[in-house]
């Protein structure tokens, strides 16, 4: 009889355990959709700002016809900070598993807090080339590539990441530079812009929480695309022979999709109390799928200096929806 009781007893002990690791696991996995959910309405407006930057044209009129050019150019969009959303309790299912994996990110830390509360940057580079043509028209193609063979550059085990913006703009000077008289011209654009992420969990460290151990597995993945289409105008002038400062706005009409998941969602636990590790899979894989449609809006300034064929140049923006702005340094060789 007391063998049968012992036996019971940890077969009561055991099943009690893998409840409560299917349990933990399955809120796990809601609260991360939730993240997932929250994470794109705060990041996908900013990318969608970042993508339609006009990296290679400052000023209103580059040049007399017949010119081309080619530039390079770096910058960034800084916008209202991200994950401000997880300080509410109400939104998670078990916010104290949550607040675990903040700690073990290194992203409870105050110090931390207030820069990631605040400020989220999105960085962006650019190749470009254009064209001047007859009747006062301008082509210009802008191209950025990251590719994800450079993400063994970045020391992080399991990343994989690439992204790609490519664009056109086509425009037209609608009045020559004179003295004066401001250049004035405008122009239709078409942006596609990418990131594409890629994580595996089974490169992330055992997280502690109310004495189990949860081992991750599973395959983290990011992905935006956005689709812009809209116009530009642009005046500018000149300014001590070599500077052509100009203002400009740009508005446009951005069809984003965004998914956020994690394939084959699962996790080792190993409970404290009888020192099992329970293998558990769970029915909520958690996933986030949305489209975004926004008309963006971006005021524009800064000064193109033109020395010889080499012309340096710098951009300001503000994009007044998201409320983010940024900068942009380039050079541009032009003939």
């Amino acid at each position: 009889m007391g063998k049968k009781v012992i036996v019971l007893a940890v077969i009561l002990v055991l099943c009690t355990a893998a409840a409560w690791a299917q349990s933990t696991l399955d809120q796990l996995a809601s609260d991360l959709q939730t993240v997932f959910e929250e994470l794109g309405e705060e990041v996908v407006p900013n990318l969608q700002t970042a993508s339609v930057l006009n990296h290679g044209l400052g000023s209103a009129q580059l040049g007399n016809f017949p010119h081309m050019y080619f530039s390079l150019s770096t910058g960034a969009t800084v916008a209202p900070g991200v994950l401000e959303f997880t300080d509410d309790e109400a939104k998670f299912e078990n916010y104290g598993l949550i607040d675990s994996f903040l700690e073990e990110a290194g992203l409870n830390d105050s110090d931390v807090r207030d820069i990631t509360d605040n400020y989220a940057p999105y960085p962006s580079m650019r190749a470009a080339i254009g064209v001047g043509l007859l009747g006062g028209y301008e082509v210009d193609v802008q191209l950025g590539i990251v590719p994800s063979a450079l993400s063994g550059a970045i020391p992080v085990d399991g990343l994989d990441a690439s992204i790609t913006t490519i664009g056109t703009r086509v425009r037209k000077v609608l009045v020559e530079q004179q003295r004066g008289i401001p250049a004035i011209s405008v122009g239709v654009g078409y942006v596609y812009s990418m990131i594409d992420f890629g994580f595996d969990l089974n490169e992330v460290d055992p997280v502690e929480f109310g004495g189990e151990e949860l081992d991750l597995t599973g395959d983290l993945t990011f992905e935006a695309q956005t689709h812009s289409i809209g116009v530009d105008v642009r005046a500018s002038t000149r300014f001590l022979r070599v500077s052509y400062p100009f203002i400009g706005v740009s508005g446009y009409f951005q069809r984003s999709t965004y998914k956020a998941g994690i394939d084959g969602f699962a996790a080792d636990i190993t409970s404290s109390l009888t020192g099992t590790t329970t293998t558990v899979d769970t029915n909520v894989q958690p996933l986030s799928e949305q489209d975004f449609n926004d008309f963006n809006m971006v005021i524009n300034t800064g000064s193109d200096i033109k020395l010889a064929f080499i012309n340096l140049f710098i951009h300001l923006n503000y994009a007044i929806d998201t409320r983010a702005y940024g900068g942009i340094l380039g050079m541009r060789v032009q003939i």
